[in-house]
């Protein structure tokens, strides 16, 4: 019965384990953009509604005083 006991608790703690690195992860990953569907944006017209929209996010360059400032 012990060996029972025993064997129930390490397989607990292999399910914990796996469920603690799944959850690990799913929390890391990395985005990825769909090129593909790059074409429903773009129309032949100007004046056409684009099947999808690009979403672009731009981010600040660091305030420097110098050049230098850039290569430490």
């Amino acid at each position: 019965m012990g060996s029972l006991r025993a064997t129930n608790w390490l397989l607990l703690m292999i399910a914990a384990a796996l469920l603690a690195h799944f959850g690990l992860v799913w929390m890391n990953q990395m985005a990825e953009a769909e090129t593909f569907r790059l074409d429903q944006c773009v129309t032949d017209r100007p004046n056409d509604r684009p099947a999808a929209y690009v979403h672009v996010v731009m981010h600040g360059m660091a305030e420097v005083d110098s050049s230098q400032d850039l290569k430490r």
